[in-house]
């Protein structure tokens, strides 16, 4: 029986061995820059990434010099960006080395184009950070700039377009953000400056209805209130307003009030002129017709306001 078990445990102690100690063939270290590549391309074609950078690695480390080698540079990004579960990250790291090593080789216009296409596939959604739409964006820019005829120059301006809309949108949402949040100044500078910038790639209707969302229910801003108090206390010939006398006090509440007022009547009237943009230039739209909405309530609110004056 001792034998019998002795002789299985090693039975299984060299499957054992055979099963877990399996290692990948060895690269011969005799093969040329050539047939190296030769290998490299036969394992990617194969699916074999893995050992197809094995390969490229050892060309990259012993054979720098050679003419393959900048082949195998552009190669080694492509092991990571074509394999089944792609890396960006690693992808963008090869490309970049290979830029770094040959900026005015044939293949720069392919190395910037996949590069940039490592960010624009790494987007997240509008509702995200947009860092990564950006940096696609100026990689695609880059590639334009320098080669405008290359045969990627086509595919690259449309992924353009597509990164200025969804900057776009991740700006307004970030203003529609602020209105649900009721930070009207915030959203006013945000949306208007979208309008500003994006011109081109901007959800209009949207835009002009929170914008006008954002002005109807503005007041002072905390920086507005500073400056008033800053200018009422060069009015009264004061450093500050804390030593007011009572009078003084009141008065002061009175101004603020009638200054509220007015610039409440501003904000207003250019809520209702983006209001009438949308309803103008969108009639059918169901962002139009929210907007006609606020138009008559505030015509009423308007009207109320005049009878009790």
């Amino acid at each position: 029986m001792k034998r019998i078990l002795a002789i299985l445990t090693l039975t299984a102690s060299m499957v054992g061995l055979g099963l877990g100690c399996h290692k990948p063939k060895a690269i011969d270290s005799g093969l040329s820059a050539s047939e190296l590549m030769a290998t490299a391309d036969k394992q990617m074609k194969q699916g074999k990434f893995t050992e197809a950078r094995a390969t490229l690695r050892h060309l990259e480390q012993y054979l720098p010099g050679s003419p393959e080698f900048p082949k195998a540079k552009l190669m080694l990004g492509d092991s990571f960006f074509f394999q089944s579960s792609p890396s960006f990250p690693e992808a963008e790291v090869e490309y970049t080395s290979f830029l770094n090593y040959f900026p005015r080789h044939e293949s720069r216009d392919y190395a910037l184009y996949h590069r940039a296409l490592c960010h624009f596939s790494s987007i997240e959604s509008a509702e995200r950070d947009q860092a990564e739409t950006r940096k696609a964006l100026d990689g695609f820019q880059q590639l334009v700039r320098e080669s405008p005829g290359s045969p990627y120059a086509g595919e690259t301006r449309a992924k353009i377009l597509q990164c200025w809309r969804r900057i776009a949108e991740h700006e307004l949402l970030v203003g529609v953000f602020y209105v649900n949040t009721y930070d009207y100044p915030a959203a006013e500078r945000r949306l208007k400056t979208l309008l500003e910038t994006y011109p081109d790639f901007v959800d209009r209707e949207r835009a002009y209805f929170y914008l006008g969302e954002a002005m109807r229910q503005r007041l002072l801003s905390g920086e507005e209130l500073n400056q008033f108090n800053k200018d009422y206390a060069v009015k009264l010939q004061k450093e500050t307003l804390k030593d007011l006398s009572k009078e003084q006090v009141a008065q002061y509440g009175k101004d603020l009030q009638a200054y509220g007022a007015e610039r409440a009547k501003v904000f207003h009237a250019e809520a209702k002129s983006y209001y009438r943009k949308l309803v103008e230039s969108y009639p059918d739209s169901e962002w139009s017709r929210r907007a006609s909405d606020r138009l008559v309530t505030m015509g009423l609110e308007g009207a109320k306001e005049e009878l009790d004056s």
